[in-house]
């Protein structure tokens, strides 16, 4: 396998686009397959960037855009990076039946790869007048939700709206695209993205510079490996151990009871989420608000506050961003239904050592192949100028080449139990927290 790692990061667009013809112009191989990761902060340029790609690229692409990225030359949250590969790969992407079954359909085609890598919008932010409808649709059931005399009643009015947001592909659950995928046996990284600045018609993936719009897109290859890793404490051996764990480790602000169906929270306490939030937080925004801030970009997707539920599958857990948003009813980006209906609310604390986002051990050493790390990108945020240790990190432990892209908290599933510990581990072999987790995707020679 040949690859070419090429990348710029001036803050003058027509600077960087010759910088980058410069450098496609000196390839000595021809690739199959590149990567494209864009920055955020080019976004109001993405239809002029992405032009001048389509015009110098005759291969496969898969593009999308990230919150930062680094190279053996830095850390930069400004820039274009570009991965070219000779690989042996496949693209799928769903198309417009009902998702499980469209997933379904990828899971047979994917048994003869080593791993897979699903890249798709866990939460997607339509234009005004889909968001309108959105708020409409959230009137109607909240209503009706209102006037339930019982709690089964608020139950099916649940799952029917669960299965609305799912069916419309605004919110798409992560372990159940893990867990639809990993029947192919083979390990599964989940690029599940959520911007952290907001633009209509976001996230924005893109096959061949065409958009995928509300899809997946799932990468097969061989020849490759697939690690998983947190940050967190390992889970306890009980409900009572693990919620200790999170209370101990985090920021702990309330404990609370859930009514939940499907992807959907009804109820905090007897409170909607967005009632609990404002008044728990005093934080609102109402639907004006929040369109406005979309259309002009600048919405954020960003909260300190999380709702940690417990799984009864493993006792591990995973954390629910509390965003204040105009929903009464609250969607995300998780099936709840193997959760335990108690939840903590916490507030983030990361570990002091930005290191252990990328410390994969020996995994790091044992070879030189081209390595790629997918990080939380709130290490970004949380740790600014700090952030440069990861770079020092691995320039000093990793021998062959290397990129980072700082993206939403990945999920993995993985082909077979292990002896792990981790407290994201919300199903057999599958993992997703909401914060502090990375994947180490290796390409052999």
């Amino acid at each position: 396998m040949k690859y070419k790692v090429i990348s710029s990061s001036s803050k003058d667009i027509e600077i960087l686009l010759e910088d980058l013809s410069k450098k496609l112009e000196k390839l000595d191989f021809t690739p199959n397959f590149g990567m494209i990761i864009i920055t955020q902060s080019l976004f109001d340029y993405h239809k002029r960037i992405l032009k001048f790609l389509e015009d110098n690229m005759g291969w496969d692409t898969v593009t999308f855009f990230t919150d930062g990225f680094g190279t053996k030359e830095g850390i930069f949250m400004h820039g274009i990076l570009i991965l070219l590969l000779t690989a042996n790969y496949d693209i799928f992407v769903t198309g417009k039946g009902p998702l499980d079954q469209e997933l379904e359909k990828i899971t047979t085609k994917l048994q003869d790869y080593d791993v897979a890598i699903a890249v798709y919008p866990a939460i997607y932010f339509p234009r005004k007048t889909t968001l309108i409808k959105g708020f409409l649709r959230d009137r109607f059931y909240w209503f009706r939700y209102r006037r339930c005399k019982n709690e089964l009643c608020k139950r099916k009015l649940l799952k029917r709206y669960s299965d609305w947001v799912q069916k419309e592909r605004l919110f798409i659950p992560i372990n159940k695209v893990l867990r639809i995928l990993g029947k192919s046996g083979i390990s599964v990284g989940s690029i599940n993205l959520v911007p952290l600045e907001v633009h209509e018609d976001t996230p924005l993936i893109l096959h061949n510079f065409r958009p995928i719009g509300r899809n997946v897109l799932v990468i097969g290859l061989k020849n490759a490996d697939l690690h998983f890793k947190d940050i967190f404490p390992e889970r306890g051996d009980s409900f009572e151990e693990t919620k200790e764990i999170l209370r101990k480790f985090f920021a702990f602000k309330d404990e609370v009871k859930v009514l939940k169906e499907g992807n959907v929270i009804g109820e905090i306490n007897g409170m909607s989420v967005r009632e609990y939030i404002k008044e728990r937080f005093q934080l609102d925004v109402g639907e004006d608000e929040f369109i406005e801030k979309i259309e002009k970009g600048e919405f954020s997707a960003i909260t300190p506050y999380g709702l940690a539920f417990i799984s009864m599958m493993t006792n591990g857990a995973t954390v629910v961003g509390l965003l204040s948003s105009p929903l009464n009813l609250y969607p995300y980006i998780i099936d709840l239904d193997v959760f335990q209906s108690e939840g903590l609310v916490l507030g983030e604390i990361f570990s002091k050592n930005p290191e252990e986002f990328v410390d994969f051990g020996e995994l790091l050493s044992k070879s030189s192949t081209f390595k790629i790390l997918f990080v939380d990108s709130t290490t970004l945020l949380a740790y600014r100028s700090e952030t440069y240790r990861i770079y020092d990190f691995l320039s000093n432990r990793l021998k062959g080449d290397w990129v980072v892209i700082f993206i939403s908290p990945p999920g993995m599933r993985l082909s077979q139990s292990t002896n792990s510990r981790y407290i994201s581990e919300i199903e057999p072999e599958s993992f997703y927290f909401g914060s502090g987790t990375s994947l180490l995707f290796s390409l052999k020679s």
